[in-house]
């Protein structure tokens, strides 16, 4: 089926979006996987590369090498000489960006952002959907796969999946929002809607893990067994990589950090009762309340609004972001402390202006001072996706399911030839 003037096409599944499980026993898929992965990584790589990153003879690596390339996961680059033994053309594989694509979105407070991936993670197009108020979890859906269609049809290509994540506590395997608190959506089935909606296979995951997630695969964590994404904007929250995989956590809830201590009190109760948590003292949502008190911005003032002021030479408003960053920069030194991360990835709105990297880093070293000597300005970094990382991100949740399981997403390649 196609979609659009120009020619789209959308493999939809008579399943309406939901993946069928690729069989434990078949050993070929996950061969394809360790191809896909392994170019990804090192890619452009030569097949005799591959065989020894994967371990593969070279005769299997030949013939796998080739089925991907006819289903137009893989490409050849020209042939390169000199290269091996008796200086034989050396001839590069490196994932297609060409043909297939791939669609994140984010559901925010405020917006709703769409965008169109390639394979390699690059970033195509994006559109952002404002909520004009709306919170309810239908509504919000249904705009966003108005959205989808509507982006998708103005941008060629084979649609594989869609990608979604939000705020809150997210059950990736039931594919539901079990609780968003600021959207105010309690166990909605994000995956069946959207996948419903489109006839598009669908993964869900939440924002935090997502983050982590696209930083490993193409950001600046690439190839690290080992990363934290600390996200703090007007929600806030942690996405683990241990050993190399995404932790989740029994109930699919790790990565809760609303009510990390970080030692101040705030001028407004948390939920829990305390005035110490993360997010009554350094949201997004807490920077802009004490920023209307102090007067730096009107009541419709954003935060966009008050890094302006800052940068316009208001000292209030850079001591208020200033204060917050450094707060960040507490539980990025707690988080390191616990868990000994290569990395702490932070993202948000906390560093949408990168100026207060700085400062999250001096927050970080002063916790760490007396506990653990770390590099802090090599450990804790800014996210390489700056304001786009959210909805790029999301399409890591469905691009890890198709670099995992690719035969899921294209059709008849386990079926072909083969031998």
């Amino acid at each position: 089926m196609t979609d659009g003037a120009n020619g789209t096409a959308w493999q939809i599944r008579p399943d309406q979006g939901q993946m069928r499980s690729a069989q434990p026993f078949d050993v070929r898929q996950q061969n394809y996987s360790a191809i896909l992965r392994a170019v990804m990584r090192h890619g452009p790589v030569a097949r005799s590369e591959l065989s020894g990153l994967t371990g593969m003879t070279t005769g299997t690596m030949t013939k796998l090498t080739s089925l991907l390339c006819e289903a137009g996961l893989l490409r050849e680059l020209p042939a390169e000489t000199g290269h091996g033994a008796l200086g034989r053309p050396r001839m590069p594989m490196v994932v297609d960006d060409r043909t297939h694509r791939v669609v994140g979105v984010h559901f925010g407070l405020r917006r709703t952002t769409v965008c169109l991936l390639d394979l390699r993670g690059t970033l195509l197009a994006e559109v952002r959907l404002p909520h004009r108020g709306r919170r309810a979890f239908e509504p919000l859906v249904a705009q966003a796969v108005q959205g989808i269609r509507e982006l998708v049809s103005r941008n060629p290509g084979k649609i594989l999946g869609v990608g979604a994540s939000t705020g809150g506590w997210v059950d990736r395997q039931a594919g539901v929002v079990r609780d968003h608190r600021v959207l105010r959506w309690r166990d909605v089935p994000l995956r069946d809607a959207l996948g419903g909606g489109l006839g598009l296979p669908t993964e869900v995951d939440s924002s935090f893990r997502a983050l982590a997630m696209a930083e490993r695969w193409f950001g600046g964590a690439q190839g690290m067994d080992d990363l934290i994404g600390l996200f703090v904007g007007n929600v806030v929250g942690a996405g683990f990589v241990l050993g190399g995989r995404v932790f989740s956590g029994y109930r699919a809830a790790a990565g809760t950090v609303d009510h990390l201590s970080v030692g101040v009190t705030a001028a407004e109760a948390c939920s829990c009762g305390r005035r110490d948590c993360l997010h009554v003292a350094a949201s997004d949502l807490a920077v802009l309340a004490q920023a209307r008190r102090d007067g730096l911005i009107g009541v419709r003032g954003t935060l966009e609004h008050l890094v302006q002021a800052a940068r316009d030479g208001d000292l209030r408003a850079d001591g208020l972001l200033v204060a917050r960053a450094e707060l960040v920069g507490v539980a990025a030194g707690t988080l390191i402390e616990m868990l000994d991360p290569e990395v702490v990835v932070v993202s948000g709105g906390v560093v949408d202006a990168p100026e207060y990297l700085r400062s999250v880093q001096r927050g970080a070293r002063a916790y760490l001072r007396d506990k653990r000597p770390v590099d802090v300005d090599s450990v804790v970094r800014l996210s390489a996706f700056g304001a786009d990382g959210v909805a790029v991100s999301a399409a890591s949740v469905i691009l890890d399911r198709i670099y995992a399981a690719p035969a899921e997403f294209v059709p008849g390649l386990l079926e072909l030839r083969y031998g």
